[in-house]
This record gives C-alpha cells, sequence and structure tokens, in this order.
C-alpha cells in the first residue's frame, strides 16, 4: 500500500515507514536532487537501474 508522505505523518499511530517508489521518483528524469540540511544530494538512475547518491 502507498501513501502520499503527508498522509504518513498524518497519522501519529502509524508505524510504517512511508514508501517512496522509485518509478515515481524517476517518471520525468534519471536524477534528482535531495535538499538536506541546507546540503544538496542527487539521486541518480543509472544505466543498469541502479541507485547512486552524491553530494
Amino acid at each position: 500500500m502507498t501513501m502520499t508522505i503527508a498522509r504518513y505523518f498524518s497519522n501519529r499511530e502509524n508505524t510504517r515507514l512511508p514508501t517512496l517508489h522509485s518509478q515515481n521518483l524517476f517518471a520525468l528524469t534519471k536524477e534528482v536532487r535531495i535538499e538536506h540540511q541546507g546540503e544538496e544530494y542527487r539521486l541518480r538512475l543509472t544505466r543498469n537501474n541502479r541507485l547512486i547518491l552524491t553530494k
């Protein structure tokens, strides 16, 4: 079952971690930016269908 992050956090009794499906993240591109504590990271999908996270 997939749920949005907002819906996950609105239900505090939920003990499951939110799930982000890679096909949704990479539907339009092979790379996404992630901002964490003011730093930028890039999550890239390779030709071999592997994920690479770089700073």
